[in-house]
């Protein structure tokens, strides 16, 4: 019968192409895989130096973030793309780490994990103009990794079952009224894009009339663009990727890949731009380099457009909201604004322009003072 081996004691074998290193400490199995079979040596040289220097992770004194960082790259890293995985690790770099990433996984239960979601998602100054209040989805995207993680350590047998099922998240506070601008504020905005079509002036009216996404406005090529039938085709989206922008080959959403359709105004407009000067990108909202906008770049710009239009600043995401907003209160069925919006669902619509809707079945109701 075969010696088993002590702590601190490792095999080293080939399976395939790859030699593969194990070796036993403290009841805790570590495994290495490499085409270089000298790599494998060396990880196991290091195992034991951390071993022996007490910073080594095992099971018993595994926390959040080790454990984190370990599902971030093993399980995550390998099956989204690029700006997935980036986004994702920015959400738990952001709201676990600062809150529980120094405890021990073995230490979580579900009490500590719902006392600690407030602590994680408490309101926060963002920027002097804006206080940031983090929404239900976001919260809710958070919960779903976390639990992700936790249970990929019940897979490690770190736990003999996941501390985060039954956890109930914070209650929300009040979904606030979403925020558009006025009609009158729209109508402002409008002429004044129109008789300044420049720079950014450019991407802020199309947003404004047409209902996109900035991203889906950014990453507009003319090839997308179709001025005789007077539609656009969306397919992909510009997400900030470590500071700098990209075009990612699809956007938000399924849901999100969609053909809209311009007024003549709006064709028009592009027409005029179209007879502007080429960039090398082939951009339909390029910068004065050629390249995408930034996102910041156009936010700093849209705050200075407000002042100098005396309007309130609402974000660029109002510009959004306030083509819905106008399309909803000209008597266009909801389904069709959902569809135009790239909405997952025609519940989603509903419950961002909630406000909205009642004012128009209050109207309607009026309305059926003369029938009823």
């Amino acid at each position: 019968m075969g010696r088993k081996n002590g702590s601190g004691e490792g095999s080293i074998y080939k399976r395939g192409e790859k030699w593969r290193g194990q070796i036993m400490i403290d009841g805790n199995r570590f495994s290495f895989s490499s085409s270089d079979k000298r790599e494998v040596i060396n990880w196991m040289s290091e195992v034991r130096v951390k071993y022996n220097n007490r910073t080594l992770v095992t099971k018993d004194n595994m926390t959040v973030k080790e454990l984190s960082e370990r599902w971030l790259k093993r399980r995550l890293e390998p099956t989204v793309s690029e700006t997935t995985y980036y986004k994702t690790e920015r959400l738990i770099r952001g709201h676990l780490y600062p809150v529980l990433g120094e405890y021990k996984v073995q230490d979580l239960t579900r009490e500590i994990i719902e006392d600690a979601y407030p602590r994680m998602f408490e309101a926060k100054q963002a920027k002097k103009y804006k206080r940031c209040n983090y929404c239900a989805s976001t919260v809710k995207l958070f919960s779903s990794k976390f639990k992700a993680i936790l249970k990929y350590a019940v897979e490690l047998k770190i736990l003999p079952c996941n501390p985060h099922d039954g956890v109930v998240l914070p209650k929300n506070e009040s979904a606030e009224p979403v925020q558009a601008y006025t009609a009158s504020e729209q109508r402002k905005i409008i002429d004044y894009l129109t008789k300044n079509p420049t720079g950014a002036n450019r991407v802020f009216y199309l947003l404004i009339a047409t209902g996109m996404r900035t991203g889906e406005a950014l990453s507009l090529t003319w090839d997308d663009v179709d001025l005789s039938s007077g539609s656009i085709k969306i397919s992909k989206t510009a997400v900030n990727y470590k500071g700098s922008m990209l075009i990612q080959d699809h956007p938000k959403t399924k849901q999100s890949v969609r053909t809209i359709y311009l007024s003549a105004n709006t064709v028009k407009y592009l027409r005029n731009l179209k007879n502007d000067d080429m960039n090398f990108r082939n951009l339909v909202l390029a910068n004065n380099e050629g390249n995408i906008y930034h996102t910041s770049a156009l936010r700093s710009k849209w705050i200075k457009t407000c002042s100098k239009l005396n309007i309130p600043y609402k974000g660029l995401h109002a510009l959004r909201h306030s083509w819905a907003t106008r399309a909803l209160e000209k008597g266009i069925d909801i389904k069709t604004v959902s569809v135009m919006l790239g909405h997952s669902s025609v519940v989603t619509t509903m419950n961002i322009y909630q406000n909205v809707h009642s004012d128009l079945q209050k109207k309607a109701a009026e309305m059926m003072n003369e029938v009823v």
